[in-house]
């Protein structure tokens, strides 16, 4: 290999976007927007008129996840985005794999035989397998230059504190493992919520609704929230939640 101190001037690659949210909250209409889009599905939700794998339903097994995305790279073909929705069945589908080809499908040991749960290697090994995926997604990114957008449902982490208290940060809904090498992968994460909060005041039995009814994604993350934005693909603190929005705030950045 030959080392030089010139500058790359080819041209930036698409993002690597991550949308997480719970449920109506756009994250599916979103992806029918994307430029050129293809879905890799892995649940039941997607009624647009775009391009989907499978053509109906959805994909009831992990080595189907890798075919598709090996599909997608092998083949001549002209879109310019892949939407993976969602990615928490897809690590549901991955631990479904593991389980069965290591562990002969036992969760708990059993008669001097290991199991998925034994010591956490189950999931080690469901984290090694999943970086499978995420790596072959790269390889769509690089040699055929396409957009990766992987929407996941929203759920809890607890959040190790060195200074304090632990506290629960909101994420995606996928074990640790795999959320950390997702969030580690992605070039952005956004958190999609409606921008209103519940307030009771003195006196009050009941909550009530402060804020809007908008839909707002944040790409700064805290101690609430996973998110993110990487150098060379900066956005807002927050942005109103909608494809055309984003577009704007990256081509801004």
């Amino acid at each position: 290999m030959e080392f030089d101190l010139s500058i790359s001037e080819e041209p930036k690659k698409p993002p690597r976007l991550v949308l997480v949210g719970g449920p109506g909250m756009g994250k599916t209409t979103f992806g029918t927007h994307c430029k050129e889009p293809v879905f890799i599905l892995t649940e039941d939700g997607c009624a647009a008129n775009v391009p989907k794998i499978p053509k109906k339903g959805k994909l009831e097994k992990w080595e189907d996840i890798l075919g598709a995305v090996g599909f997608l790279i092998r083949e001549e073909h002209d879109r310019k985005t892949v939407v993976i929705d969602v990615m928490n069945a897809a690590e549901s589908l991955c631990k479904s794999y593991i389980c069965e080809t290591k562990f002969g499908g036992r969760m708990m040991p059993d008669r001097g035989k290991e199991g998925y749960m034994q010591w956490g290697q189950g999931d080690k090994l469901m984290h090694q397998e999943f970086l499978r995926m995420l790596n072959g997604l790269d390889l769509l990114r690089e040699n055929k230059d396409m957009m990766v957008v992987l929407l996941v449902h929203e759920g809890l982490h607890r959040q190790g504190n060195a200074l304090g208290d632990d506290f629960l940060k909101i994420g995606g809904a996928m074990h640790k493992y795999t959320w950390n090498a997702v969030m580690e992968w992605a070039d952005q994460i956004g958190h999609i919520t409606k921008d209103h909060v519940a307030i009771t005041k003195q006196g009050d039995k009941v909550a009530k609704q402060k804020g809007s009814n908008k839909r707002v994604c944040y790409f700064e993350g805290g101690p609430g929230r996973d998110a993110k934005s990487r150098a060379g693909y900066e956005m807002p603190e927050s942005i109103e939640f909608s494809y055309e929005n984003y577009i704007k705030a990256l081509k801004g950045a």
